[in-house]
Formats: structure tokens, sequence, C-alpha cells
């Protein structure tokens, strides 16, 4: 009889302890506005899965708005809310300006806690108000101070051009940055603005351009003249094999021996982490309104050494001691 009490009392204590072990389970649902191959998607998840403990359930959605034309984003963000209301999770990762314009305000209003991360606009341009349910991390790709050291690097260009894909991300960084101007002179040398939508016009205009210089910070959602999708792999490496001179971007997998010659890249895993933390303490019980929206510039240079002998482009000096990775 007292083994029988025993082995009760046992068995009570451990299903009480594996039904609080359920009950503390948090499930967290990351929306990524891109596709899950991009390398940015899967730099910023390796950063959240850092941040996040285990006894936390990640769920994955993938509006893939670079590859989609703009008249399909709707139907996608109605799909994408009914795996909201299915998986009902305990908080919601936003990754990229059109998760968060699509979907950030119908999902803060169930009261779910939002975290934003890789947001290039202004947060606040999604919402009515921005509700105190909603925090995150914006990205902010400094286009002029990588202007200026292009300019540096490229010291006989007069001129530069931005030329960009004609999509959201685009018109987020032309608002912040640009301010709507489409021309900014920086001391003796001009930075011009070009928005292209079909990859017929970009490779036009790279073989007929007389700016010294070309950074490319978004050309992921170019199209050919019926509407189909020029992948940016393709994008990248015909760019490099037909401009006559230097080209820039943004992201560290554009840089190659048939890429580009440099880029100045915030983040991806880094960026992911900060946005991981912020969920973190939300899980916790910190509420979202002491937390601090953090604007993340930080980043690296990378270079191509091929690339950088092609043009007989030499890094100055003032680079030293900034983070340089060459390949």
């Amino acid at each position: 009889m007292d083994k029988l009490i025993v082995f009760i009392m046992c068995l009570v204590f451990l299903t009480g302890a594996q039904t609080q072990s359920w009950a503390s389970q948090r499930t967290v649902l990351i929306v990524y506005s891109y596709n899950e191959e991009l390398a940015w998607t899967q730099q910023c998840d390796r950063g959240i899965r850092q941040a996040l403990s285990n006894d936390v359930t990640i769920e994955r959605l993938y509006m893939d708005t670079k590859r989609l034309p703009q008249h399909e984003f709707a139907d996608r963000a109605k799909a994408i809310m009914k795996g909201f209301h299915r998986l009902q999770p305990d908080l919601v990762m936003l990754s990229d300006d059109n998760a968060l314009r699509l979907l950030g305000p119908e999902i803060a209003a169930s009261g779910t806690p939002v975290v934003y991360f890789g947001i290039n606009g202004n947060p606040r341009d999604y919402f009515i108000d921005l509700p105190a349910n909603v925090v995150g991390i914006i990205e902010r790709i400094p286009v002029f101070h990588w202007a200026r050291v292009i300019f540096e690097i490229v010291p006989d260009a007069d001129s530069l051009v931005v030329l960009m894909d004609d999509s959201p991300t685009a018109d987020a960084i032309i608002k912040s940055a640009f301010n709507r101007r489409t021309k900014v002179q920086l001391g003796e040398k001009e930075v011009d603005l070009l928005k292209v939508r079909y990859f017929e016009d970009w490779k036009r205009f790279i073989q007929e351009t007389e700016h010294g210089a070309i950074l490319m910070p978004v050309y992921h959602t170019l199209k050919d003249a019926a509407g189909t999708h020029i992948p940016f792999e393709k994008v990248i490496k015909w760019t490099s094999a037909n401009s006559r001179v230097p080209v820039f971007a943004s992201q560290d997998y554009a840089v190659g021996d048939e890429g580009v010659v440099g880029s100045h890249t915030v983040l991806g895993e880094e960026h992911g982490r900060l946005a991981g933390i912020m969920a973190k303490k939300i899980l916790e019980g910190v509420s979202a309104l002491q937390l601090s929206v953090a604007d993340d510039q930080s980043g690296a240079y990378y270079f191509n050494r091929n690339q950088l002998e092609r043009f007989g482009l030499v890094l100055p000096e003032s680079m030293k001691g900034l983070e340089i990775i060459m390949n």
C-alpha cells in the first residue's frame, strides 16, 4: 500500500510538472516579407534563433513580395492572416516594410504584441496611431555615408547614381534618405537618384550612364516586358559584367568575382538577434512601452579583390581600422 501511495504521488508530481512546462511554452510567429531562400531572411532568422530561448516554438510564414507582383500582395496578406488566426501566437515578428504595412495594423488590433525589424521607412506611416503593443528595430541603409566612402574609393568620379528597382523598399529609402529629392550635392560631388521597373531599362541605363560610379541598394523586383520576375542573381551578374564603371551595393552576397566591387552591409544576423532580444523581453513580461525603438545603422564593409583590381581601385587610408572583409 505504501508503495502504491508513493507511486501515485510521483505520477501526480510528474504530470503537474509536465503541465506547467506546457503552460510556459510560448509560440512566436515570424512573418517575412520575402522568400525563405533570400540571404537576408536566413541571416535574420539565425539571429532571432540565437536570442529566443529553447522553450519558444517558432513558426514562420513568407510573403514573397520580392517576386510577387504588387497586385497580389493583398491576397497574400489575407492568406498570412489566416495562418495567424490558426496559430494564435503569443507574439508576432514582422520582417521588413511590406509585412508591417500590410499586416501590422490588423495583428496589433488583436492585442498580440508585435516586434518589427528590417524596416526602412517610418513605422508610424503604417498605422493611424502607432499602437502601444508595437515596437522594433529600424534598418537604416546609410546611403550618403556609403556614397561618401565610394567617392573616396573612386576619387575620379564626380558623380554617382543611386539606382534602384521600383519597390516599396526603394520608396522607403527615397523618403528617409533623399526626402523625395532626385539629386543631392555632397560638396563638389553629385548624387543622382533613379528608380527603374523593367530590366531592359536597367540594362540600357547601365550601358549608357556617364556617372563615375553606381550604387544599387535594392534590385530585387525587376521584371521583363511580360511582367516576369528577374532573379536578383541575374541582375547582379549582368550588371557587373556590363558596367563600364565600378558598381557597389548594400548586400554582402552581391560582392564577388561576378558581382559588385563592394558593399556596406547591415548585418542581418545581428539585426535579427537584436529583434529577438526585444521579443524575448516581451515574452518575459516586459511591456512594449518600456522598450525603445532601435535604429540599426551598424554594419561591415565587403570588397572583392579582383573587382578592385579590375577598376584600378585602392582602398583609402581613411578605411583603416574599419571592419572590412575581403573575398
